[in-house]
């Protein structure tokens, strides 16, 4: 019978394994990718190695930074078929992890939670801190969505714990990222300014452009929250260059988003339109549903501003019907609202 493996941690990993880490925290995505499909060729039995479960995860997770959702689940699937063969149980609970994320992306909520917390029971059971950590702070991202915002507080405050506890202070920032969004939603400017600037530092200490990225998109959206709109423009186009850099889909997505409010709220109704179109275009390439509703919303208060109703009611309610198929409760009657107030034609 297959013995049940705990851990990779007495397995020596290629040594190219360090240098495409390094790649991927730099924003590399390129050379993160060749390092670890390199790694994971010289495995000389992929199929039984738990090494190859970890690679095929990794690599899974670059491609989904970059947006490319159906390779990134690809190769998650490989991961898990692999875990699950040798009876890895981090590997298997790492994968699940993974798939939830894919979920999450896709709008499928239910089957996101399903995995998020199978993959908990497991990682409670093999002792796995950080991989408790990091289901915590993903539950946080699902409770929000479905705006359950003092749900989410109670999973980024454990995911937190989870993250000191293992002094992990890449995922720290991460967390404190996602609590900067939260304090956003809920109007608490000053909190979200603080808990953004400590994850900033801590990104730029590390050389992580990845959470950099994120954390460029954020305020954004924070300055764009604020009526800020030159500040809003500003982080956008940072966020915009190391996204192009990163070849990060989604994040170039979101910071062209705010920066066509930016430009729809001083009047330029054009450039907005180009902007969210180009915005729009990204999220579906990526299969990101949240974001797709998103820039749909976006287009159809353009369109209402500008008279052109019609493309404001087909917008709109491509957004709502998104909205519904996510679960996102609170985003769902902010746009029933608009589509309520829209002038009816005569």
């Amino acid at each position: 019978m297959t013995r049940t493996r705990t851990s990779t941690a007495t397995l020596a990993f290629p040594q190219g394994v360090r240098r495409a880490r390094e790649a991927e925290l730099r924003g590399d995505t390129v050379a993160a990718l060749q390092g670890y499909e390199e790694a994971l060729l010289t495995l000389e039995s992929p199929g039984t190695d738990p090494r190859a479960a970890d690679l095929l995860r990794w690599i899974g997770t670059v491609h989904r930074e970059r947006g490319e959702t159906d390779r990134a689940e690809r190769r998650y699937r490989e991961s898990l078929a692999v875990a699950e063969e040798i009876r890895y149980r981090p590997g298997v609970a790492h994968a699940l992890n993974c798939l939830a994320a894919i979920a999450l992306r896709r709008g499928t909520l239910q089957e996101a939670e399903v995995h998020f917390q199978r993959a908990k029971r497991l990682a409670s059971q093999v002792g796995e801190v950080r991989l408790d950590g990091m289901i915590e702070q993903n539950l946080g991202v699902l409770y929000n969505i479905r705006g359950d915002l003092d749900g989410a507080v109670v999973h980024y405050r454990a995911a937190l714990e989870r993250f000191r506890q293992a002094r992990d202070s890449e995922m720290v920032g991460i967390v404190l990222n996602n609590l900067g969004m939260l304090h956003t939603d809920q109007r608490q400017w000053d909190e979200a300014e603080q808990v953004y600037e400590e994850a900033l530092e801590e990104a730029r200490r590390e050389g992580n452009l990845m959470l950099e990225n994120a954390l460029e998109v954020n305020r954004a959206e924070l300055a764009t929250a604020k009526a800020r709109w030159e500040a809003a423009e500003e982080a956008s186009r940072r966020a915009r260059s190391l996204a192009q850099y990163r070849h990060d889909r989604i994040r170039e997505a979101e910071a062209l988003k705010f920066q066509a409010v930016a430009e729809r709220e001083r009047g330029r109704a054009e450039q907005a339109e180009r902007l969210l179109r180009e915005a729009g275009a990204l999220a579906v390439d990526a299969d990101d549903s949240l974001l797709s509703a998103e820039v749909a919303r976006e287009l159809g208060d353009l369109f209402q501003r500008t008279g052109r109703y019609e493309d404001a009611k087909t917008q709109l309610s491509r957004a709502l019907d998104l909205f519904r198929l996510i679960g996102a409760t609170v985003d769902s009657s902010d746009v029933e609202s608009r589509l309520e107030r829209l002038p009816v034609p005569v």
